[in-house]
Order: structure tokens, then C-alpha cells, then sequence
């Protein structure tokens, strides 16, 4: 199977209505993709997250439609940090992030949850994700392309590995946006499993 920190819930609720910054999103994708892995069979789902933050500290849920036996079922992310800048080129990001299914039967004290955090300097990033409970780790990179060059669109590349697996999944992803809505394109693939390379094509409409 894939707490909200009190502190960081109490720091942002606690601020005045006219402080809250709220976004979100929802749409659809032609494939869930986590981590190199379909997490819908290769189905059509749908997802959408909403957020608050407010002096740097954020908490948000994010959901998508999952399904592993032949049956869409959902998973629901939360996630609480703290997120800023130093200077004009870097950036960090620190949290915690638990995964629930709305279907299983694990407690949700159970499920999964693994801290996090991030520092980009200019169009690069890099993220380490620690399972506390498994003692594994996720690391994760990234380029922005047209952070770099003047394109039309967004291009992504990235690249992660899995502690314990020991392989890597790459991919690049391509994004624009019109308005209120966006559309993206991602490919994904693992070194061992190339033939099994996973498309996602998503539109959503952004608030």
C-alpha cells in the first residue's frame, strides 16, 4: 500500500481568511503513471488535487482513480510542508506526504507515508523521497527545458530510481497551457523494461 503534520496544519489555518492561497485542479489522463509503473492498467482515470499555503506552508490533497485488478478504485494523497526561495535561482521544498486507498482494508494510520524534500537551482531539480517504514528512498531529477530555451511549450526530462530495485525510469513530458486549461503529453520508461514504455496524455482545468 501505497498526518497532516499538526504543526503545519495549525501554522496555516490559523492565519487570517485573506491570507489563504488556494489552487487546484481536475481533469483527466489517458494513463496513471507513478514512478515508471501504471497504476490504472493503462486506463483512462481521472484526478484533481486541491491546496492551500499561506507564508510558505502549503498542505493539499490530491486524488486519482487507480485500478489493479480490473476495477477502478481511488487513491487520495496529502501532503503538508513548507516550500521558498533563496535568492533569485534556488528554490527548496521540505514535507510529508501519505498515501491512502479508499478500499483497502488498512487503517490509514497504516498506509504508507514518506517525508520529502527538494532544492532546484535554476531549470534543475532534485528530490529524495524517504519511506520511514521501509527504509527505502526514491530519488528523482529533473531538467526544464524551456526554462533554458524559448519554446511554445513546456518540455520536461527527468529521471528517478528506486533504492531498493536498484533500476532507473526516465521519460519527458511536454505541456501548454490555454487559459484556465492545459494539456500534456508524457512518455515513461524503465531501463529493464522498455517494451513496456507507458503513454499519458491529460487535460485539466486549472484553478
Amino acid at each position: 500500500m501505497k498526518h497532516v503534520l499538526p504543526f503545519v496544519a495549525l501554522a496555516v489555518f490559523s492565519a487570517p481568511v485573506a491570507a489563504f492561497e488556494v489552487s487546484g485542479s481536475a481533469g483527466v489522463t489517458s494513463n496513471y503513471v507513478w514512478r515508471g509503473a501504471t497504476q490504472s492498467m493503462g486506463e483512462p482515470v481521472a484526478q484533481g488535487n486541491i491546496g492551500v499555503k499561506h507564508n510558505g506552508f502549503y498542505v493539499d490533497a490530491w486524488a486519482s482513480q487507480v485500478n489493479f485488478d480490473g476495477e477502478k478504485d481511488w487513491e487520495v494523497d496529502y501532503a503538508a510542508g513548507f516550500s521558498s526561495s533563496i535568492g533569485e535561482f534556488i528554490s527548496y521544498d521540505v514535507g510529508y506526504l501519505k498515501y491512502s486507498y479508499l478500499d483497502d482494508d488498512v487503517n490509514f494510520g497504516d498506509d504508507i507515508g514518506e517525508v520529502y524534500g527538494s532544492v532546484s537551482v535554476g531549470p534543475v531539480s532534485g528530490t529524495v523521497f524517504r519511506d520511514l517504514d521501509n527504509e527505502t528512498s526514491f530519488y528523482q531529477g529533473s531538467v526544464s527545458v524551456s526554462d533554458v530555451l524559448d519554446l511554445p511549450v513546456d518540455v520536461e526530462g527527468f529521471v528517478g530510481r528506486q533504492q531498493d530495485a536498484g533500476e532507473f525510469s526516465y521519460g519527458a513530458s511536454v505541456g501548454k497551457a490555454f487559459g484556465d486549461f492545459s494539456v500534456s503529453y508524457t512518455y515513461t520508461t524503465k531501463e529493464t523494461e522498455i517494451e513496456d514504455s507507458a503513454h499519458a496524455v491529460g487535460i485539466f482545468y486549472n484553478f
